[in-house]
């Protein structure tokens, strides 16, 4: 027998119980739901509608469900369509009459949306955590990595040289966005819908304001209609999400070039590594593959949420039961590429011999020009001398830094001996240190605001 089944002559079809069943996925919010009857059954007591007697008996009796799920000890029942109708039986079962009561006023309406608003703000204050796992993580390497003077890639060119520990906190600073996004969209799940009904709002005198404070919800839907409705907070959620993964990808990606035999910068620890099943010699960074392959899932996630609500009307309609899937899951896989991220960062191997020797000194192109620019020449017309130069290094096969005073004046009668100078890499430092530049100085200070960030 099911909650709903006054109306109808026949029962359902097996098919069709299989099909609207969505227990399976919606279990995971039962700590929610039973936080929201427990809160309901408050309400319900303070409208005059429970008995004080009723109202312990219910409380007493959610509390004693939590526990029993806690130990692993719920027997769920085929009939049991969802999590809200599977807390119901259960507490019918437990305290008989009294347990009717509780749905008095409510619809599973407000109380899936009631839920999931709790669930995807619990579940997002975690990915905070995660991420902040991974910011720690990269301040080690940052505070470590100080002395290393590594090539800057752009479309996967030698660019310029940075200190290591700059591309570290590039990353670091980055998350502190992906943060952002998941605060703000918990500043969207933080409305209250409980109230609301099923469309029109509860027919008793529900003090809502009482509902938000013991749920600890800062704000009340305004509208009954909205508040059965909205799910713009899942997008907001798996759009931060969605982001927060193709961040790591990005990042994933250069890591896993980098720990090629080709470049040789960084070796994975064995613990974050995996081999193959019939060459011996391979150590393969499938953890960081693993990481840029499920950026597709978040991204699929989202869209496929996306595409389901946009045909939804107002109010409510059973389309509404695919939003959770796609959140708990985005949610519980990011929450795996945060934790292995951080610890593939915490332990790999920085290879400073390799990536000196990899160090082209075609890097400290742009500072000669600067050194042009600074002796009066405009700066496109240093472009192209020392376009001409580096032509010239390509093709007599000779080292930028190799060339002598004696080399460089055909090229420009500006050229002076102190161009020396600037063939050293500490030198091509030491001009970044703009407010966000590589220059040892700006790292640092980059350094302390990020341990400022962290602990915060």
């Amino acid at each position: 027998m099911k909650m709903w089944d006054g109306r109808f002559a026949k029962p359902s079809a097996k098919l069709m119980e299989q099909f609207n069943n969505s227990l399976p996925i919606d279990k995971a919010l039962i700590e929610e739901d039973i936080a929201g009857s427990i809160a309901w059954a408050g309400a319900l007591k303070k409208a005059k509608v429970l008995s004080v007697k009723e109202h312990i008996l219910i409380v007493n009796g959610l509390k004693k469900i939590q526990s029993e799920y806690e130990k692993g000890s719920t027997r769920f029942i085929s009939s049991d369509e969802d999590i809200h109708m599977a807390v119901e039986r259960l507490l019918v079962e437990k305290i008989g009459k009294a347990g009717e009561k509780l749905h008095t006023g409510r619809s599973r309406n407000d109380q899936v949306v009631t839920d999931t608003r709790l669930y995807a703000m619990r579940r997002m204050a975690q990915v905070r955590v995660k991420i902040l796992s991974i910011q720690k993580a990269l301040l080690g390497r940052a505070q470590s990595d100080l002395k290393i003077i590594a090539p800057a890639f752009t479309h996967l060119q030698q660019a310029q040289p940075i200190i290591l520990s700059h591309y570290w906190l590039s990353l670091l600073f980055a998350l502190e966005r992906e943060k952002t996004r998941f605060s703000n969209a918990t500043d969207t799940a933080d409305i209250m819908p409980l109230g609301s009904g099923a469309v029109a709002g509860a027919g008793f005198a529900i003090d809502r304001n009482y509902l938000a404070e013991e749920l600890g919800f800062s704000k009340i839907s305004e509208n009954s209609i909205d508040g059965v409705s909205s799910r713009d907070f899942i997008v907001e959620a798996l759009s931060a999400c969605c982001s927060t993964g193709i961040l790591l990808s990005r990042y994933a990606e250069d890591l896993i070039i980098w720990s090629s035999k080709e470049f040789g910068f960084v070796e994975l620890d064995d613990a974050w590594s995996t081999g193959s099943s019939m060459m011996p010699q391979k150590k393969n960074p499938d953890s960081l593959e693993l990481i840029r392959g499920k950026t597709g899932r978040f991204i699929g996630n989202f869209t496929r949420f996306a595409t389901t609500l946009k045909g939804v009307g107002l109010a409510y309609y059973k389309d509404l039961q695919e939003d959770k899937e796609p959140l708990i899951d985005s949610f519980d896989q990011l929450s795996l590429v945060c934790e292995v991220f951080a610890n593939v960062i915490a332990t790999l191997s920085v290879k400073a011999d390799a990536i000196a020797k990899d160090l082209d000194p075609l890097l400290l192109a742009t500072d000669v020009a600067d050194y042009l620019v600074e002796k009066g020449m405009p700066f496109r017309a240093a472009h192209k001398v020392v376009g001409k130069i580096v032509g010239h290094c390509i093709e007599k096969k000779l080292a930028l830094s190799e060339l002598a005073v004696t080399d460089l004046k055909p090229f420009s009668d500006l050229f002076e001996k102190d161009i020396l100078k600037v063939f050293k890499w500490e030198s091509a430092i030491a001009h970044r240190n703009v407010q966000g530049g590589t220059g040892l100085n700006s790292v640092k200070n980059q350094i302390e605001k990020a341990r400022i960030l962290i602990k915060e």
